[in-house]
C-alpha cells in the first residue's frame, strides 16, 4: 500500500474545490499539472474585494481599490458564507500586504496562483512531514479549510499525518473538525494508512475518535483485513516477531471496535463454512431479539464450543428452590457432625423439566 509523497498540486487546484462546497467532497481525484514558479515577492493581488480590504484602504487613507499591491505571503485560509445563501461559500486568503499595516482577507479568485501554491504547498509539506509545528500554526489560520482539503490523490492532511505516525499531528488535525473516515482514490481511510504503516499508537487514536475499522478499500478489504494479511504475509521468525507483534496489537485493538462480546442463547449446528477454508462455522441462538448467526469458530469462545461439542446445553433458569439433605454416612457414624448436603431444584425458561443440581 504505497504511500504517496508527489509535490504538491497546481496552485489553488484544491482549495478552490472548497469554495464551491458547503463541505469537504468524501472522494476527489483530479488529474495533476504543473504551473511554473514565481518569486513570491513579485506576486500581485487586487485587494479591493473584500469589505476588510475597502476598510483598510479608507482608515489608511491608500487607495487599494485603483493600484495592485505587493504580497508578502498568504497567513491563512478560510470559507465564508456566501451572503444570503445557507449552502454556498467562498474562499479567502488571509494576506500580508507590503504598504498596508492591516493583513487582509481577499477571495481566492483574486489572489495570484503563486500566493495560493506557496501556502498550499507548505501545508501538504509540513503534513508529509509530521511538522507539528507549523501544522499547529496554520491550523490557527485556517484550520476548517485547511482539514478539509484534499490533494490529487483524495488524501486529506489526516491520512498524511497518519502516514508518518504524528500523534501531535493526528490530534489537532482531528481537533480542527477533519473527517476521520475520509477516503482517497483508492477508498484508503486514515485507518487503513496507520494500521498499514503499523502505527499503533495513531490507529487508537482514530477508532476511539470514531473512525470505523469496517470500511472497505477499493479491494474490499477493512483496516482489520489488511492487517491479518499483512499478518499472514510475515514470516514467525525471531527477525520479524517485533513487526508481528505490533501487527497482533492492532488487530486486538481493532477487534475490540470491530466485535461485540454477547452471550449466546446456545449453539444450534455446526458446518464446514464454504469458503474453502475448511473452517468451521456455528449457527447462534441470542439472548437478545437479534436473529440467529452464522459465526466463525474463531469469533466463538473455545469453552462454548467445547461445551458444544460435549452436547451441554445452555439455558435460563426462572426460580431456585434449595433443600439440606442430612449426609447419610456423617448419621451412620454416630450422628456427631452432621453435615447437610444443598440440594438445588431448577425451572427452566424453556419448559423443559425441572431438574436437581
Amino acid at each position: 500500500m504505497p504511500m504517496a509523497t508527489s509535490a504538491a498540486p497546481c496552485a489553488g487546484r484544491v482549495f478552490a474545490r472548497l469554495g464551491c462546497a458547503p463541505g469537504p467532497a468524501r472522494r476527489v481525484a483530479s488529474p495533476r499539472t504543473r504551473v511554473p514558479r514565481r518569486r513570491p515577492e513579485t506576486a500581485r493581488v487586487h485587494a479591493t474585494a473584500t469589505e476588510e480590504a475597502s476598510a483598510t484602504s479608507v482608515a489608511k487613507g491608500d487607495d487599494l481599490g485603483n493600484a495592485a499591491r505587493e504580497v508578502e505571503s498568504a497567513l491563512g485560509v478560510r470559507l465564508r458564507r456566501t451572503e444570503n445563501s445557507a449552502t454556498e461559500f467562498t474562499l479567502e486568503f488571509l494576506l500580508r500586504v507590503k504598504g498596508v499595516d492591516d493583513d487582509v482577507w481577499v477571495p481566492a479568485a483574486l489572489t495570484a496562483d503563486d500566493v495560493k501554491r506557496d501556502y498550499e504547498a507548505k501545508w501538504w509539506k509540513s503534513c508529509r512531514e509530521g511538522n507539528f509545528e507549523v501544522v499547529e500554526e496554520m491550523l490557527r489560520g485556517g484550520g476548517e479549510a485547511l482539514v478539509a482539503a484534499r490533494d490529487d490523490d483524495g488524501r486529506s492532511a489526516l491520512h498524511y499525518a497518519c502516514g508518518v505516525g504524528s500523534e501531535q499531528c493526528v490530534r489537532a488535525i482531528i481537533a480542527r473538525g477533519a473527517t476521520v473516515d475520509a477516503r482517497d482514490k483508492d477508498s484508503f481511510t486514515p485507518l487503513h494508512i496507520a494500521a498499514g504503516y503499523l502505527h499503533e499508537k495513531i490507529v487508537e487514536i482514530l477508532v476511539k475518535s470514531g473512525a470505523n475499522p469496517e470500511l472497505e478499500d477499493s479491494t474490499g478489504r477493512s483496516p482489520l483485513d489488511l492487517v491479518e494479511t499483512l499478518t499472514l504475509q510475515t514470516p514467525a521468525t525471531t527477525v520479524t516477531f517485533a513487526r508481528r507483534s505490533v501487527l497482533e496489537s492492532i488487530a486486538k485493538t481493532l477487534e475490540q471496535f470491530v466485535f461485540e462480546e454477547v452471550p449466546p442463547r446456545a449453539i444450534k449446528r455446526v458446518r464446514v463454512a464454504d469458503d474453502g477454508s475448511g473452517n468451521k462455522e456455528y449457527l447462534i441462538e441470542w439472548l437478545d431479539d437479534f436473529a440467529d448467526q452464522w459465526v466463525q469458530q474463531r469469533d466463538v469462545a473455545d469453552n462454548l464450543v467445547a461445551d458444544f461439542e460435549k452436547g451441554m446445553e445452555y439455558a435460563t433458569v426462572v426460580k431456585t428452590y434449595q433443600l439440606k439433605d442430612s449426609d447419610p454416612e456423617k448419621t451412620a457414624a454416630g450422628g456427631k457432625n452432621k453435615k447437610k448436603k444443598q440440594r438445588t431444584l431448577k425451572l427452566w425458561a424453556d419448559g423443559a423439566p425441572p431438574t436437581w443440581e
